[in-house]
């Protein structure tokens, strides 16, 4: 999956914390969503020199502040910076159609043309860095982690560790599998125009550098032990802004299933070429076991983050193409609408069991004996 802010648009530090503000006063005053105006008043109040005459905006004819943080986006992007600024701010409250706070800036002095003039002299801080196309130290710890577990498997060495090296074996590849379903995202988006991928490190397969580690490792790694659902997990904040296109935006949100389709082909091929070569022994059997419950819950995540609910990659391929109501609308209900999937999916039996019955389906397909799945599931229970 991939996490969204402030409407795909990355602020810096001081541009976060003008718009946190802006929300404050929004709240003071009981507003139910900050205005162009909010976001001028914060912006005064943050400088640590006012600039005079007073800068006081109309709030009588002020826009909705995330159009703002759109045009400020588009600045930004025009100018080939990462982040929006408080000078990308100020820019977008100078357009004309927000006359509530470009008027009481260029009674102050501002213009429109001379403030994109200094921002272009004076980049963002934030700087873009160089691509770091490669694998990160603590990837190859966790891979060869389930590597080491799974070669302990084969050749069972100690019978009375299967339990905890299924467990191992299965969680750190697990992990695996989903940096490189972020890796994929990042990668497209990084061919896409997004240069701000490489600067967070998402392109060295490092799960350490996703913007929430909780909902990215954690959780999915906690609910594959209790209750043997695949979270998709995902983390990397990508700037759909700095796509070149909408097609670019949805080939983004397909490329970390792609990364999941390419994590199970590896496993139906392991399989095809286990039972062809008649492999599978009474000495490897929990290897396999171990690898027939990664194949499902690569089958269980490939076919749930599909879905075109929010909060989904299925939603984030038809996502560019919808109106800007829909697309907000998604972005502020996104966890309620996959927290729904997950209810669903434990509590209603009928649906929980067909879609059971669809990742089986799945799974046999690929050659994986459902057998052997349960086997595996039950290698995993710790008592």
């Amino acid at each position: 999956m991939i996490s969204d802010a402030s409407v795909d648009i990355p602020l810096s530090r001081d541009a976060r914390a003008i718009v946190d503000r802006a929300n404050e006063i929004a709240r003071q005053r009981g507003a139910a969503e900050p205005t162009s105006a909010d976001v001028l008043t914060a912006y005064v109040q943050m400088q640590p020199q006012r600039t005079e005459p007073q800068v006081v905006p109309d709030g009588s004819a002020s826009v909705p502040m995330k159009r703002l943080l759109l045009n400020a986006g588009r600045e930004a992007q025009a100018m080939g910076h990462p982040q929006v600024t408080p000078m990308h701010l100020v820019i977008a409250m100078l357009y004309a159609d927000t006359p509530s706070t470009a008027l009481p800036l260029q009674q102050a002095g501002l213009s429109l043309y001379g403030v994109r003039q200094q921002a272009q002299v004076e980049p963002p801080r934030a700087v873009v860095g160089r691509s770091q196309l490669g694998i990160s130290p603590v990837f190859l710890a966790i891979a060869g982690t389930g590597a080491v577990s799974g070669a302990l498997l084969w050749v069972d060495l100690w019978p009375r560790l299967v339990v905890p090296l299924t467990l191992v074996f299965v969680v750190a590849c697990w992990v695996t599998s989903l940096c490189i379903h972020e890796f994929g995202h990042a990668l497209v988006a990084y061919l896409g125009g997004d240069r701000s991928v490489a600067a967070a490190g998402y392109l060295t397969l490092n799960p350490l550098r996703y913007t929430n580690a909780t909902m990215s490792i954690v959780l999915p790694v906690v609910f594959l032990l209790l209750g043997g659902i695949a979270l998709p997990g995902g983390a990397v904040y990508i700037n759909h802004s700095a796509l070149r296109t909408k097609a670019w935006s949805s080939a983004v949100s397909l490329a970390g299933p792609a990364g999941t389709f390419l994590c199970w082909l590896a496993i139906a091929a392991g399989f095809i070429v286990a039972f062809t070569a008649h492999a599978v022994t009474t000495g490897n059997i929990e290897f396999f076991a171990g690898l027939a419950v990664l194949g499902f819950y690569m089958s269980f995540a490939l076919v749930l983050n599909l879905l075109p609910v929010p909060g989904l990659d299925g939603f984030g391929v038809i996502r560019p193409w919808l109106p800007f109501s829909y697309r907000y609308w998604a972005l502020r209900y996104g966890t309620l609408a996959i927290l729904g999937v997950y209810a669903v999916l434990w509590f209603v039996a009928p649906v929980r069991n067909a879609f059971f019955e669809l990742i089986f389906a799945i799974t046999t397909a690929a050659g994986i004996p459902t057998q052997l799945v349960f086997f595996g599931l039950l290698n995993m229970r710790i008592a």
